[in-house]
Parts: C-alpha cells; sequence; structure tokens
C-alpha cells in the first residue's frame, strides 16, 4: 500500500517530464510553422513593392504631417 509521500513522489518526475515534453512539442511546433511560413512568403516579401502602393504611403505620411 502507498503512503501519501509515496504518491507525491510518483508523480513528481511524471509532471516534470510532462512539462518538459510540452515544450518540445511547442518548439518542434515552432520550426514547422516557420519553415513552412518562409516557404510560402518569402518569395513574396522579396518582391518590390509597386509604385502606386509607394505613391499612396508617402501621400498619407505627408498629409498626417501636416
Amino acid at each position: 500500500m502507498m503512503g501519501k509521500s509515496d504518491k507525491k513522489r510518483a508523480t513528481g518526475p511524471a509532471k516534470s517530464g510532462t512539462d518538459q515534453e510540452g515544450k518540445e512539442v511547442d518548439q518542434a511546433f515552432d520550426v514547422w510553422l516557420k519553415r513552412g511560413l518562409h516557404q510560402l512568403y518569402d518569395t513574396v516579401a522579396q518582391e518590390p513593392i509597386p509604385e502606386d502602393l509607394l505613391r499612396l504611403i508617402e501621400g498619407d505620411r505627408d498629409a498626417s504631417k501636416k
């Protein structure tokens, strides 16, 4: 029969292992997500900004300064 102290010892390492496992899963997901997003959007982010959009941005910037 287990006493109260035995139960605490039995669950202690499992909980810390679970916490570590959760962190590893989170890190693996973050790596997977970053790779996927880079695959999808790196080429789009490297495209030049259209001249019309640049003019709109500059016009808004000038208007907000006044």
